[in-house]
């Protein structure tokens, strides 16, 4: 009896065929494996498969070719989502034109090279660091006195710790060239660019990215040579908080590599040193893809962070810009040395992940338009950053929606992100209106400020100082009535 050729057979053969003429790249095929548990995803993270979407029930996986078959006897739905990968790659740097092309480390740093010379008032570069193979790491500083640490809410935005997802670049300088050609033009660029001290990092691994663009297109790691004599340790499981609890491989060779120890790689160590000194209120990093925003907790998906309403809040605000998803990122997998639970439990930043795009490798018409989608939601922390909450900016209404007791606790208790600047004027302000509103509410018979204070402990400083004014405020009513004339 004759046996007809399945599909898959034709795909394998199509991609068998398409590869022998590929001279750059090793053999490989992106596919995706449907229909996982939790469990599953998680051993396949766990024995170091090259993993480049995680979705709520399958993954996108680059594979060799030979490796497709061994899923299909497991029994999994394998399907192809870009069967010859190397062609497509060919094809994705074949369409870069002068006007849509991804920024290369040299050109990324012309860019920002031009940008000072043309904006000196506004921005300065300046290296934070060397890598292994001697690159400077570069940030730009954007605020109205670059020069000066003024003490503002200071936003760090980074791209490119993974050095294959070259669109991670990309938002952050489509960010800073907003802000920096419309100040002077535009009311609320200008207001930003007054009010805050805005950082890019666009490049944090500019080893990795190198290669990746020159060499090995898949390459994910920076440069460091191994101790086993292989390459690479992946910046995003080396930052020092929970580091190595999960998610990160201690094999050398694999992606996921977190290092021989906590900070060991000179491009974490940069970052770690900026923040030390800047004391960033919010940060984003850029990776791709998936079309997610994503918050603390990474080590673990057993608990929330302290403030896991106010990340909820503000993801879902930058969700209605992008229109991506908002979630906690070990709702994707546990992952433990990363940027966002480094900078958040450390210096208490409002830290996130932005996971663009919905492709493994965007094409280069597809930059613009991601760019476009992100600004916005990029904006809007940098915006709300050091004014958290329901506090609004400076020369609008302090208090708005606070029409509940919930809502006020709330913000009451966002004081942990307070920053040493113009933030602390402001909670102050704060404070005597809801001291105003407890006088008021105790005049009138009303009990709902009161109720949200008694949400907090006894001893907590911004209740105590409100109950303090409230209390200055009645006894001067007292003294004024009784001391009127007439």
């Amino acid at each position: 009896m004759s046996r007809r050729p399945t599909p898959f057979f034709f795909w394998l053969f199509a991609v068998l065929l398409a590869l022998a003429g590929s001279p750059v790249f090793a053999a490989k095929t992106l596919v995706r494996l449907e229909g996982l548990t939790p469990a599953q995803m998680q051993e396949y993270h766990r024995q170091g498969y090259d993993i480049a979407r995680y979705g709520k029930d399958f993954l996108e996986v680059v594979l060799e070719v030979a490796e497709v078959r061994a899923f299909t006897k497991r029994g999994l739905r394998v399907t192809p989502v870009i069967p010859d990968l190397d062609r497509y790659i060919a094809e994705v740097r074949a369409a870069e034109t002068a006007e849509a092309k991804y920024y290369t480390y040299q050109t990324m740093y012309e860019t920002m090279q031009t940008w000072v010379e043309k904006y000196p008032k506004i921005c300065r570069l300046e290296s934070i660091g060397k890598t292994f193979e001697n690159r400077d790491i570069w940030a730009l500083k954007i605020s109205d006195h670059p020069q000066v640490d003024e003490k503002e809410p200071a936003v760090l935005i980074m791209g490119a710790h993974h050095a294959r997802e070259w669109i991670s670049t990309e938002v952050p300088m489509a960010t800073a060239k907003a802000l920096l050609e419309g100040y002077g033009q535009d009311e609320r660029l200008t207001r930003l660019v007054n009010e805050r001290e805005i950082w890019f990092v666009p490049m944090v691994n500019p080893d990795g990215m190198t290669y990746s663009q020159t060499v090995n297109r898949y390459w994910r790691k920076n440069r460091r040579k191994n101790a086993d004599g292989s390459f690479g340790v992946d910046p995003n499981r080396n930052y020092g908080y929970k580091w190595g609890v999960a998610g990160a491989s201690t094999s050398p060779s694999a992606d996921t590599y977190q290092g021989p120890s906590p900070f060991s790689e000179l491009e974490t160590q940069a970052i770690r040193d900026l923040a030390a000194r800047e004391k960033f209120s919010a940060d984003i990093s850029f990776h791709s893809y998936s079309e997610l925003i994503l918050y603390p907790w990474s080590w673990t998906n057993k608990e929330k962070c302290e403030h896991d309403a106010i990340f909820a809040k503000f993801g879902k605000e930058m969700a209605a810009f992008n229109r991506y998803t908002s979630q906690q990122s070990s709702d994707l997998y546990p992952s433990g040395g990363d940027t966002d639970d480094y900078l958040y439990a450390t210096h208490k930043s409002l830290s996130f992940t932005f996971e663009l795009a919905t492709t493994f490798i965007p094409t280069p018409d597809k930059i613009a338009p991601i760019c476009a989608q992100n600004v916005p939601a990029v904006l809007h922390l940098i915006e709300k950053a050091g004014t958290y909450g329901l506090v609004t900016p400076v020369g609008e209404d302090l208090i708005a929606d606070l029409d509940t007791p919930s809502a006020v606790a709330a913000l009451v208790d966002l004081t942990p992100f307070a920053s040493q600047n113009d933030v602390a004027a402001r909670l102050r302000r704060l404070e005597v209106e809801l001291a105003r509103r407890l006088v008021a509410d105790q005049a009138a018979g009303r009990t709902a400020t009161a109720e949200a204070l008694a949400q907090l402990p006894s001893d907590h400083p911004m209740r105590r100082a409100i109950e303090r004014d409230a209390a200055q405020m009645l006894a001067f009513a007292t003294v004024h009535r009784d001391t009127a004339r007439p």
